[in-house]
């Protein structure tokens, strides 16, 4: 994994969409949302930046449902804010 996914996957773990609690001792694993994480940090790498369309396409790839429908609209919001001042940091 590059440093980039990384840390897009360390801002899922925060938001834990499906409540996982990845990392934790009863939770699942820390790279839970790895895959999803790496589609992320590439359409950053390549964008500089990610949109609620890009973060719900690939949601619904991975999981069938948008991650706006599973955390709501302000979370996502949010959520996209992080993932962009992730690019904005490298």
């Amino acid at each position: 994994m590059t440093s980039g996914t990384d840390a897009v996957i360390a801002v899922l773990n925060d938001v834990d969409p499906y409540g996982l609690a990845p990392g934790e001792p009863d939770g699942a694993p820390p790279d839970e949302y790895a895959a999803e994480a790496s589609e992320l940090a590439g359409i950053l790498a390549q964008q500089g930046s990610v949109s609620s369309q890009d973060v719900d396409r690939v949601w619904q790839h991975w999981f069938g449902d948008t991650l706006t429908g599973v955390i709501g609209a302000d979370a996502m919001t949010a959520f996209v804010a992080r993932l962009n001042e992730l690019a904005s940091a490298s």
